[in-house]
């Protein structure tokens, strides 16, 4: 349950509608009903932030707020039917542990709390049964039911370490030269052999004092590069084709590699010089990554299962 402390300490109180409002039922969910009062309600501090508009944006605003809100209490519905369905509840030994937690991470006393709950027009067994509640109801509901659908790779936590790198410019990144022996599309294995000979051959000239970019422009293949004597500029990863990414930013400044085989030929790599990444460590980050991306898949397959939830319930929207 402590996965939840974060989320019940950003706002642990709602604000109560003040303005009377003539009584209906706007949604029914299953034998479950919604309130208008209950949607006015929770509108409250959103009708705070529509003074910050112009006039002439608050009602469009307001409209948009209203369905959000009406929405989002569909779906607290659809998951109070499911834990029915599936006989969960929430003890009061897990509340009684939620305000704690509540307190602690907005560093109050029991007492502080109850007076800002009083505030509002709360007690804390309203703040208990109409906020820590649902949410603790439903963090186990989805525990249960989309938990197990979510999983997270390794390949996809070091993909995001990399986005992340490339877009704050703090990658590590090597320049280095290379000499390009070139196969034909569907090249049979003679071919093959051959033309990684050219390339052996190549090396052993180089590593007998050659001089690379001369050598490049002698006999590398690439056109694009061949004039500059082979030279790739500064790359990070993902510019390389990954069969041969891992050896180069493995190899010290300095080092020669080949051949490397990739689909379109083979490759001699001359590695000139290295920036190493200023950022922290993948091991550092890792656990911190992870959580994100399975936030971001969890909210995504949380949306998938509740859609399936709600095909299968009797669903009517009222306003």
């Amino acid at each position: 349950m402590r996965g939840m402390v974060f989320v019940l300490g950003v706002c642990f109180f709602a604000p109560v509608a003040h303005a009377e409002v003539v009584e209906r039922v706007v949604a029914v969910v299953g034998k479950d009903i919604v309130l208008l009062s209950d949607l006015e309600e929770r509108l409250v501090p959103l009708r705070r932030q529509l003074q910050r508009l112009p006039k002439g944006q608050r009602a469009g605003r307001l409209k948009q707020f209203r369905r959000q809100a009406l929405e989002q209490m569909v779906h607290q519905k659809l998951i109070e039917v499911e834990a029915r369905r599936l006989k969960v509840r929430v003890t009061e030994r897990e509340l009684k542990r939620a305000v704690e937690d509540v307190m602690q991470k907005n560093k109050l006393s029991k007492e502080q709390l109850q007076e800002a709950l009083k505030a509002e027009g709360k007690t804390l067994a309203d703040y208990k049964e109409q906020m820590l509640g649902p949410q603790l109801l439903r963090f186990k509901v989805i525990n249960m039911q989309v938990r197990p659908r979510v999983s997270v790779s390794e390949d996809e936590i070091k993909s995001l370490y990399q986005k992340n790198l490339r877009s704050l410019g703090v990658e590590a990144k090597v320049r280095a030269r290379h000499i390009f022996v070139s196969l034909p599309a569907n090249a049979k294995a003679a071919v093959v052999a051959e033309r990684k000979k050219q390339a052996s051959a190549l090396l052993v000239q180089l590593k007998k004092g050659a001089d690379f970019a001369k050598l490049a422009k002698e006999k590398s293949q690439d056109s694009v590069t061949k004039a500059d004597g082979g030279d790739l500029g500064y790359f990070g990863r993902g510019t390389l084709p990954s069969a041969i990414e891992d050896v180069v930013f493995a190899a010290k400044k300095g080092a020669l590699l080949g051949p490397l085989r990739t689909e379109r030929g083979f490759h001699l790599i001359e590695l000139t010089d290295r920036k190493e990444s200023s950022a922290r460590p993948y091991k550092e980050v890792r656990r911190q990554l992870r959580a994100q991306l399975m936030g971001e898949k969890m909210e995504k397959t949380t949306k998938s299962w509740l859609a399936e939830v709600r095909k299968r319930s009797h669903v009517e929207v009222r306003l």
